[in-house]
């Protein structure tokens, strides 16, 4: 048998990670699934299904090789198969879509941290299945006519060098026309906050505990207020607008998830909102929109702050693994 090398930490963070996300996300798709009406997306969610139970059976498979405890992640009281719709299919679709393209960026982006080939063997499959996984979902969504597109704009007609720093504009005053870099951007974290907005609307609606449904409440004012920053600049700028995402919820005050899932997943969509706000700063030349992005990212910090602080009340956060406490090994009472 092959000798392989200890898991060094970032192999470790990677691949715990990844089974605390994919758990999850079981809970969640099992949810659609027993809703879905869409028969058109029935090989998608069943696929998405099939993805995240292969990640979450491959980590164990190496944890317990290496004789690593398992998480605690999520499992089936985690989630009410009972339970009636809270979304629409569509909704469904579209954040298969965006869980997807979110999970093969995480896994393409960890590569660069893992040196054992099991692990990176693993997460080079992850990343080509969750690829096209958002393919498909792509795909789909173009079919049904309902791809929410970036803005357009008129063909550049020559390619030219800039002739002094205005370029970059100050925070007031007039600005120079959006690149489409920025563009890209702000369509992101546009998209970004529409699907997050519905989606801790729906939770607001079927949490259990009255401070839960309360974070919840201000996560739903947190993301629309970004989404509103984000309008008022395209249409500043004279840009169409891009269509609103799908944001049918039901009457449903039946919880089909825990508070302990939902309290996690809204606090991984307030990290997939950081990320995106931070590529955002380093890709947006125009100093105003460096601005806004570095205030509402301290708010989104603060909210997530206070979702920690939430989880560990409730005893719902776990410990990611961490090194040896020297200090409280020589403290110990004797």
């Amino acid at each position: 048998m092959e000798h392989k090398p200890k898991l060094v930490s970032s192999e470790v963070a990677a691949l715990w990670g990844a089974y605390m996300q994919n758990s999850m996300a079981i809970c969640i798709i099992q949810h659609f699934q027993s809703v879905n009406e869409d028969q058109d997306s029935t090989n998608i969610i069943q696929t998405a299904l099939t993805d995240c139970n292969f990640v979450v059976y491959e980590v164990k498979k190496i944890f317990e090789m290496e004789n690593h405890a398992l998480p605690i992640g999520f499992t089936q009281e985690d989630v009410n198969l009972k339970a009636g719709r809270l979304y629409s299919d569509l909704f469904t679709l579209r954040y298969i879509k965006y869980m997807a393209a979110a999970g093969t960026a995480a896994a393409a982006a960890l590569l660069e941290v893992l040196a054992r080939n099991d692990v990176r063997d693993l997460f080079s499959i992850v990343s080509q299945r969750f690829m096209q996984l958002y393919n498909n979902s792509c795909d789909l969504l173009l079919q049904k006519g309902a791809f929410i597109r970036s803005p357009t704009i008129p063909p550049m007609r020559k390619a030219e060098y800039l002739q002094d720093d205005s370029y970059l504009s100050g925070l007031l005053g007039k600005h120079r026309p959006l690149t489409v870099v920025e563009l890209a951007h702000i369509s992101k974290n546009t998209e970004m906050n529409s699907i997050g907005r519905t989606y801790v609307t729906g939770f607001s609606q079927v949490a259990q505990l009255p401070e839960v449904r309360k974070y919840m409440e201000r996560g739903v004012e947190i993301a629309a207020k970004h989404e509103t920053v984000f309008r008022e600049i395209l249409i500043e700028d004279g840009v169409p607008l891009p269509s609103s995402w799908d944001s049918t919820i039901s009457e449903s005050i039946d919880p089909p998830f825990s508070d302990k899932l939902m309290m996690f997943h809204s606090n991984s969509l307030t990290a997939i909102s950081v990320a995106g706000y931070g590529a955002a700063i380093g890709a947006s030349l125009r100093k105003d929109l460096g601005g806004h992005y570095t205030r509402l990212m301290a708010e989104i910090l603060q909210y997530a702050n206070d979702g920690v602080k939430l989880m560990i009340k409730n005893r719902w956060l776990e410990q990611p693994p961490q090194n040896v406490d020297r200090e409280a090994l020589r403290n110990r009472s004797v």
